[in-house]
Parts: C-alpha cells; sequence; structure tokens
C-alpha cells in the first residue's frame, strides 16, 4: 500500500473541495492511504476525517512569504517522512509550489492539480513553474489548453466525476417544494454553488426578472453563499437587488447547503451561468439526478453538456439568450423529461466518479514504480 499526501489551503467546501472528498471516498483503500495536510479545523478537514483520511494541520502562506514558504516546506517535508508518503498530490494552486519543493527535497514525484480558468491578465504560474512538478492533472481539456508547449507533455485530462448511487433519480425532493409552497405547476429553475462575481448569479436573476412579469409559475433559486474574500459582500449586494425589484417571493436565497441532492431533485432546471468555469461538478450532479441543464459555452461546461440533447448552451453573459433557454425548457415539461433522461445516461457512460478515481490511481502508478495492477 502507498501513502498519498494530498495539500490543500481551504477550510470550507467548495467544488474543488467536494471533488478531492468524492476521490477519498472511492479510492482503492487497498493499494492507497490518502492522509491530508490542510487546515486542521473547519468543514473541509472534518469531512475528510469522516471518511477516515488522517488530517494534519498545515497553514499556506502567501508565495511571495519565503520564510512562510520555507515553514511550510519544512512542515510537509516532516509528514513525509513521519508517514512514509510516496507521492504528493497538490489540490490547487497555493500549494503546489510548496509541495513541489518538498517533494523534490524529499526525492519524491508530485501531481498538480488544475481546476480553474485564468482571469483575462492573470499570469499562469501553474505553467510557468511546471517543471517542478511531475504531472498536471486537468479536469476538463479546457483547463489543458492552458499547459502548451513542454509544459503540455506533463498535463493530462481526467474530467470530474460523479456518484451516480448517491445521486440518483429516485432520491425523493423531501419538503423542498412544500418549503418554498410550489404547486405541482410550478416550474423551479436554480443556481447551485458558491456565490462569486465570476458564477453569473447577477445575470441569472436578472433573466429571472425579465420572466417573472410574463410566468406566474415559475420560480428561481439560488443555492450556495458567499465563501472566500469578497464573495459575501456580492451575495449581499445580490440579496439587495432582487429585495428592491420586490421579487422575493419569485426569486429566494437557500444559503450554504451541505447536501444539495434534495434541492436538486426539487429543481425542474439546473442552470450554470458562470463567466469562467473550469468544470462544474453541479453539471454532472443534475445530469446524474436527470435534470435538464443550461449552461454558458465557457471553458470544460460544452464537454459536458450535449447543446439540444442533454441541456443547452448560451453566450456568457448573455441575459436574454439565458432567460430564452430557460423559457424554452419551463414550457416544454416532455424535453425536459427527454434531456433529463439523456443527461443521465451520458453520465452513465462518461463521468462516474469510479472511472474519475481508476484513471488518477493509474497516473499515481506512473511514478510508483514495483507496484503491479493488483498492488
Amino acid at each position: 500500500m502507498r501513502t498519498i499526501l494530498y495539500c490543500h489551503h481551504y477550510s470550507e467546501i467548495s467544488g474543488g473541495e467536494t471533488s478531492l472528498l468524492e476521490l477519498f471516498r472511492h479510492l482503492d483503500r487497498g493499494r492507497f492511504r490518502p492522509i491530508l495536510a490542510a487546515p486542521g479545523a473547519g468543514p473541509f478537514a472534518n469531512a475528510a476525517r469522516a471518511l477516515d483520511v488522517e488530517v494534519f494541520p498545515v497553514e499556506y502562506g502567501q508565495l511571495r512569504r519565503v520564510d512562510l514558504l520555507a515553514k511550510t516546506v519544512r512542515r510537509l517535508r516532516e509528514i513525509v517522512r513521519q508517514n512514509g508518503a510516496a507521492l504528493l498530490h497538490a489540490n490547487g494552486p497555493v500549494t503546489n509550489v510548496p509541495a513541489a519543493l518538498a517533494a523534490r527535497l524529499s526525492g519524491l514525484p508530485v501531481v498538480w492539480h488544475a481546476r480553474t480558468m485564468l482571469v483575462p491578465g492573470e499570469i499562469d504560474l501553474d505553467r510557468l513553474l511546471s517543471p517542478l512538478t511531475s504531472l498536471i492533472i486537468a479536469n476538463s481539456d479546457a483547463i489543458r489548453e492552458r499547459f502548451r508547449g513542454r509544459s503540455r507533455e506533463k498535463s493530462m485530462t481526467i474530467i470530474n466525476g460523479v456518484d451516480v448511487e448517491r445521486f440518483h433519480p429516485s432520491i425523493p425532493e423531501g419538503s423542498v417544494r412544500d418549503e418554498l409552497d410550489l404547486g405541482p405547476d410550478c416550474v423551479l429553475a436554480g443556481v447551485v454553488g458558491r456565490i462569486a462575481p465570476v458564477k453569473g448569479q447577477r445575470v441569472f436573476i436578472e433573466a429571472a426578472a425579465a420572466l417573472i412579469p410574463h410566468y406566474p409559475n415559475l420560480r428561481f433559486i439560488l443555492v450556495g453563499a458567499g465563501l472566500f474574500g469578497d464573495e459575501k459582500a456580492y451575495e449581499n449586494e445580490l440579496r439587495r437587488l432582487v429585495t428592491e425589484q420586490n421579487l422575493e417571493e419569485r426569486i429566494v436565497f437557500s444559503g450554504y447547503v451541505r447536501d444539495i441532492r434534495p434541492i436538486l431533485a426539487a429543481m425542474d432546471i439546473c442552470v450554470v451561468p458562470s463567466e469562467s468555469e473550469g468544470c462544474s461538478r453541479v453539471l454532472f450532479e443534475a445530469m446524474a439526478l436527470a435534470k435538464p441543464v443550461v449552461g454558458t459555452d465557457t471553458g470544460g461546461t460544452p464537454e459536458v453538456i450535449e447543446d439540444g440533447g442533454t441541456g443547452l448552451l448560451v453566450p456568457v453573459r448573455d441575459t436574454g439568450a439565458l432567460a430564452a433557454a430557460i423559457e424554452k425548457l419551463s414550457g416544454d415539461k416532455a424535453l425536459r423529461k427527454k434531456m433529463g433522461a439523456a443527461g443521465r445516461r451520458r453520465v452513465e457512460e462518461n463521468f462516474t466518479i469510479e472511472a474519475h478515481a481508476r484513471k488518477t490511481e493509474r497516473a499515481y502508478m506512473q511514478f510508483l514504480g514495483g507496484m503491479s495492477e493488483n498492488g
């Protein structure tokens, strides 16, 4: 059995954290032992412990603080020595450099997981510093496009996966629709994810506001919260926008929800209106629940949604196009059912968490000599 040291710097749980937790859940524990170097307190560390992953408290500082970087590298090397780690897996840009330095000083391979698109004008440090890593795993081909030239030789795509048993169309919607006071003819469209400018919730609200006067059966929900940096202020701004337009009865905010399955089950349409999206987890989760999806034609989203088959693609920041897509699906129950069924099949055939975990394990084995397929 080989010990893999995973490095992560956030204490809250969003998409990247959920993806790592799902890998922990489905990793072959007969062959690999996952341990985690991350902030020791908070929801993410607690969720990892619940999956029988030992957590070693580590605080990751800013890279320009050489003293903090050196301290983090020493701490990671200590964890490596004490646990006999065979490989380090960094789950984000803040952890990439310290994990790479600790691995190099320990004579071990290191994997970087690339999950985010670049902001226009942003310097791609992952690509510039790629000589430090053994392998870069991109969670979509769109992310992999960041790595050009010699960096591409070190990169591969392993797209996100979903547990098709945990996210199954048979999951009951519970009391969600009752709590929202939705009648049998009401159509619920929703956005799921952390609330942030890049996630496009403002455009979703604008599209909802355009549709509400004409469609009394339509309801809208925003599931999630601002988690990082100035995102809470942005969330408050969006809440004020809804209040000022007197739309509170038609557009509701659920706040942060750890288990989104009942809310997704209650939705008729799942919307991902992001301005930039590497590979949204909720696309897979909604499709696994046989829900039609509306997404923007950016990043990895077109790799997941089959436009006209499992959902609809619209241009980024196009309120009119987003409203038209929601309108089309809300008025055609048969189309929603057809697209939902196609989405479920597509996930089962292409995007299971088991396939994701096995591909990741095979990537590790490129560097773990002497380890056979049977362990």
